[in-house]
């Protein structure tokens, strides 16, 4: 850890990363649900509150899928999978999915996924993690449709960082260099980094930006925040 993540952050992060599961191969629909009731039972129900380094137009998409999510009902009818998920709360799942992660006519897993890989980024480029250890994490995306060029930075970013990770791990003398590649890539896709479409319907108004200081990839890229290099000697795991 480089720093101690503020606690509603925490709860922020996990929220997402168990309610977007199932759009990375890891879980089936029925994480959904148990996401919403977790974070809404540790918040107690406050919505309004803005986690700390999340934009508040991205919070503002969590807050209104939880504040209309409903538990299953006995009775109701299983969606999706099977799973102990009903149709209203398959709906709203549908809803964060493309409001974190964008509609890119690419399907509704494709958009969690890419909310998967910026949630992730974004622990990274906000100082919670080591670049070496956040990469690893964020690379191994399953089901990330990667070889896709359509499916936007979130997604299409995964094969460098795996580039990344591979670099750090074999090669101990440009470690510092690798860690700032790292931080730079994290920087441009995490929360605020992901710049909409100029147009509607044009995928090539997508791009990414990177935040003023941040360096540059490769040799010249600059350290900013309180990152700081692991020694070649060492190893993250």
């Amino acid at each position: 850890m480089r720093r101690l993540p503020p606690f509603h952050r925490d709860l922020f992060d996990d929220f997402v990363f168990t309610a977007s599961a199932v759009a990375v191969g890891e879980s089936d629909w029925s994480r959904f649900p148990i996401a919403c009731m977790g974070y809404l039972s540790a918040v107690h129900g406050d919505l309004a509150l803005v986690p700390p380094l999340i934009p508040p137009d991205t919070a503002a998409v969590v807050a209104g899928v939880l504040s209309r999510f409903t538990r299953f009902r006995s009775g109701d009818k299983r969606v999706a999978d099977g799973s102990r998920i009903n149709e209203e709360q398959y709906r709203l799942a549908e809803e964060l999915f493309f409001g974190l992660g964008a509609d890119r006519g690419d399907g509704v897993c494709a958009a969690g996924a890419r909310a998967h890989s910026r949630m992730l980024s974004a622990r990274i480029a906000d100082g919670f993690v080591h670049p070496a250890i956040g990469a690893h994490l964020w690379s191994d995306v399953p089901a990330a449709p990667m070889a896709h060029p359509n499916s936007g930075p979130e997604i299409t970013v995964l094969e460098s960082v795996q580039t990344f990770v591979a670099t750090w791990r074999d090669f101990p003398a440009e470690r510092p260099g690798t860690e700032r590649d790292i931080l730079t890539a994290a920087r441009c896709v995490g929360w605020a980094g992901v710049v909409a479409p100029m147009a509607a319907g044009d995928s090539s108004g997508w791009f990414v930006r990177s935040p003023e200081g941040a360096g540059t990839v490769g040799a010249e890229g600059t350290v900013v925040g309180d990152h700081a290099s692991v020694d070649a000697g060492d190893d993250p795991e």
